[in-house]
C-alpha cells in the first residue's frame, strides 16, 4: 500500500485520492441506479404494510407477517441512508448527493408515518392473547424483547391519529441538524494563516485541532482567534439552529408525556436520570484533579496561565508522527490482549477497505463508524498522521468490530446498538492503546507524549463531554421554563462553565465562548454525557481484560455480540461493571490521578 504523498500538503479533491484509501461504498450500491431502485423497492413494501394497517392484530400470522415486512423495509431504509449519508459525507459540496441524501430522509419520515399505527395497534392488543400468540408461534418469539419494549412506553404512545401527526413531522425535525451540517462544513470558509516561515496554512474543519498542536504559541493564537471570527460572524444564525433544536426535543418530550426532554432522551434505553445525575456530581467533587492537570501542563510549557489555545499544546519538542501504515501496526499489536478472533476482524478492515483515510475537499471533519445490517462496516476518518489519529482509529474500528459481531449474531430487530454501549466498546480499544504505547516506549520524550495524550484524552472525553452534557442539560432546562435563548445567553453560559472546569490557571478567552456553535452533538438530544460514561466503563473492561485474560475477553466478545437484545445496563452488567452505580467512575478518575502523578514527576524531573 502506498501512501498519497500530495494529501500532506494540500488538500486534495476526492478524485485525487487513492483508490486504497476510500472507503468500498460501492460494495453497498455499484452505482446510484441500484440505490433508486432500493427506494422504488421501498415504495411498494410500505403500500404492502399498509394492507395490514386494520388487520394486523386479529390473528397471529398476521401480526408476524407486519413484524416481518417492517424489519425488511427497516434494513432496506438502513442501507439507503448509509450510502446517501456515506455520499454526502465524502463531499458536501457535491448538490447531487446532497438531493440523494434528502431524498433518503423523506423516505425515513415516510417510513415512519406509516409505521405509527404498530406501536398503537400492538398496545391495543389483550396481553393475555399476545402471550398466548408467543407461546404457539415460535417465530414471534424473536420478538419477545421487542414487545416488552413497547409495552413499557405505553403511557407515552399516542393514538394513532397522533402518532401520525408526529411521524409527519420528522422531516421538519431533521431541519435544524441538517442546516448546522451544511453551514459548517459546506458553507463556511476559513482563512490561511501564515506561519513563521511565511508559508501560507488553510484552516479547515478538520486540521483546526491539529494546527492548536503547533509548538508556536504565536502561531496557536493566530489559529485560534482566525477560526472564531468566522463563527462571530455567523454566531445569531447557529444560535437559532440549537434553540430550534432545543425546542424540537422538548416538544417531542412534552407530546409524550414525559417530565421533561432527559428522562425523554434516557428512556428508550431504561437508563435513569440519576446515571446522568451522577456523572456531572462526581465531575463537581474530583474538579480539583483537572485544575490539577492544568497547573502541570503550565509547569511544561512554562506559562503561569495557560490561555484556551494552549490546552492542546504538546509538552514536548518532539511531536510523534504516524503514518497511516505504521498505525495499523501499533493498533494490531495494542489489541492483542482481545485475542486472535477480534484481530481476525481488524485485519479484515484494513484488507477490505472499510476506511475513508484521508480529507479531502468537502468532506465532512471528524471521524465516524457507519454501515448497515449484512453489509461491511465503514469508518469516516481525516487522518493527519498524529498520534491521536492512531487513537481515533482504534476508536473507530471499536464501534466497527461492535456493528461486525452484533449483525453475525443478532436478527435485524437487535441489530442496532445503544450509544451507550457503543462508546464503551470504542474506548476500550484506546486504553488498551495506552497500556500496550507506554509499554513499548523507552524515552522520556516519547513517554510524557503519550501520559499527556491519554489525560488529554480524559480531557476531552471525560472532562469535558461532562461539561457538554451540563452545558445541554442547563440550555434544554431554560427553554423548558420559557426563558429565551440567545446567543449572548449561550456564550455566557458556555463562558461560566469553562471557567468552573479549568479554574484559575486557564484564562478564558473570548472566542472559546462560541465553542457552542460548532458542536455538532448538541443537536442529537443528551447524546455527549455517553462518551463521559462509556469512557470511565471501558476503563474498568480493559482492567478486567488484562488482568484476567481469556475469561473477561470472552465475556467482552459476548458483550459485542448483544446488539440491542436486552437494556444496556443489563448488558454490561454481564461484564462485572454497573454503571448504576459510581464506583466506575471513582475508578477512572483514580486511573486519571495515577498518570497524573507520572506526568508531575516527569514535569519535577525537566524543572
Amino acid at each position: 500500500m502506498t501512501e498519497n504523498s500530495d494529501h500532506k500538503n494540500k488538500i486534495l479533491k476526492r478524485g485525487q485520492i487513492l483508490k486504497e484509501f476510500r472507503w468500498d461504498i460501492e460494495s453497498l450500491y455499484k452505482n446510484d441506479t441500484e440505490w433508486e431502485q432500493d427506494c422504488h423497492q421501498v415504495e411498494q413494501l410500505i403500500n404492502e404494510l399498509l394492507t395490514y394497517q386494520k388487520s394486523f392484530t386479529q390473528e397471529a400470522s398476521s401480526f408476524l407477517n407486519v413484524l416481518k415486512l417492517k424489519d425488511s423495509i427497516s434494513a432496506l431504509l438502513q442501507k439507503i441512508y448509509t450510502y446517501a449519508h456515506m455520499r454526502k459525507d465524502e463531499d458536501n459540496n457535491n448538490s447531487l448527493y446532497q438531493s440523494i441524501f434528502s431524498q433518503a430522509c423523506c423516505l425515513l419520515v415516510r417510513a415512519e408515518e406509516t409505521f405509527s399505527f404498530l406501536e398503537p395497534g400492538i398496545l391495543a392488543l389483550d396481553v393475555e392473547q399476545l402471550k398466548g400468540w408467543l407461546k404457539e408461534e415460535k417465530q414471534l418469539q424473536v420478538y419477545q424483547h421487542y414487545l416488552e419494549k413497547i409495552y413499557r412506553k405505553k403511557e407515552h404512545v399516542l393514538s394513532p391519529a397522533e402518532e401520525q401527526i408526529v411521524a409527519r413531522s420528522g422531516e421538519m425535525a431533521m431541519v435544524f441538524e441538517d442546516s448546522f451540517q451544511l453551514l459548517s462544513y459546506a458553507d463556511l470558509s476559513f482563512p490561511g494563516v501564515k506561519d513563521e516561515q511565511g508559508i501560507i496554512t488553510p484552516i479547515s474543519q478538520s486540521n483546526f485541532i491539529s494546527l492548536l498542536k503547533s509548538p508556536s504559541r504565536k502561531f496557536r493564537k493566530k489559529i485560534f482567534k482566525k477560526y472564531y471570527s468566522v463563527y462571530q460572524q455567523h454566531r445569531n444564525i447557529y444560535a437559532s439552529l440549537l434553540t430550534g433544536s432545543i425546542k424540537k426535543d422538548n416538544f417531542y418530550s412534552k407530546s409524550r408525556r414525559y417530565q421533561n426532554s432527559l428522562e425523554a432522551a434516557l428512556f428508550e434505553d431504561n437508563i435513569s436520570v440519576d446515571v446522568y445525575n451522577n456523572l456531572i456530581d462526581m465531575v463537581h467533587k474530583n474538579i480539583y484533579l483537572l485544575h490539577d492537570y492544568m497547573q502541570v501542563k503550565g509547569d511544561f510549557l512554562h506559562l503561569d496561565c495557560l490561555h484556551m489555545y494552549d490546552l492542546y499544546a504538546p509538552l514536548s519538542g518532539d511531536t510523534l508522527r504516524i503514518d497511516y501504515q505504521e498505525a495499523q501496526t501499533i493498533i494490531l499489536d495494542s489489541l492483542l490482549p482481545l485475542g486472535e478472533f477480534y484481530l481476525s476482524v481488524v485485519k479484515e478492515g484494513f484488507r477490505e477497505r472499510w476506511i475513508d483515510v484521508y480529507e479531502n475537499k468537502g468532506k465532512t471533519s471528524g471521524a465516524y463508524s457507519t454501515g448497515s445490517y449484512g453489509s461491511k462496516p465503514f469508518i469516516l476518518m481525516n487522518y493527519q498522521s498524529t498520534l491521536e489519529d492512531v487513537y481515533t482509529l482504534t476508536h473507530e474500528l471499536g464501534h466497527s468490530i461492535h456493528s461486525y459481531f452484533t449483525n453475525k449474531s443478532q436478527p435485524f430487530i437487535y441489530s442496532d446498538i445503544s450509544i451507550f454501549l457503543a462508546e464503551i466498546a470504542s474506548t476500550t480499544n484506546e486504553v488498551l492503546l495506552t497500556h500496550h504505547l507506554l509499554s513499548q516506549v523507552s524515552n522520556k520524550t516519547d513517554q510524557i507524549n503519550i501520559l499527556n495524550h491519554f489525560l488529554e484524552q480524559f480531557r476531552t472525553t471525560f472532562f469535558r463531554q461532562a461539561m457538554f452534557a451540563e452545558f445541554e442539560l442547563m440550555i434544554h432546562q431554560k427553554q423548558e421554563r420559557g426563558e429565551s435563548l440567545t446567543a449572548d445567553l449561550f456564550c455566557q453560559q458556555y463562558a461560566d462553565l469553562n471557567r468552573f472546569y479549568y479554574g484559575k490557571n486557564v484564562i478564558i478567552d473570548q472566542e472559546i465562548c462560541l465553542e457552542w456553535a460548532r458542536i455538532a452533538h448538541f443537536y442529537y438530544h443528551y447524546y455527549v454525557y455517553q462518551y463521559a460514561t462509556g469512557f470511565a466503563a471501558a476503563i474498568a473492561l480493559a482492567r478486567k481484560i488484562r488482568e484476567e485474560g481469556p475469561t473477561a475477553v470472552s465475556r467482552y466478545v459476548d458483550f459485542l455480540s448483544k446488539g440491542s437484545a436486552n437494556y444496556p445496563v443489563s448488558i454490561l452488567k454481564r461484564t462485572g461493571v454497573d454503571i448504576t452505580a459510581t464506583d466506575y467512575l471513582a475508578d477512572a478518575l483514580q486511573l486519571f490521578n495515577e498518570l497524573l502523578g507520572q506526568l508531575r514527576s516527569n514535569a519535577e524531573e525537566q524543572l
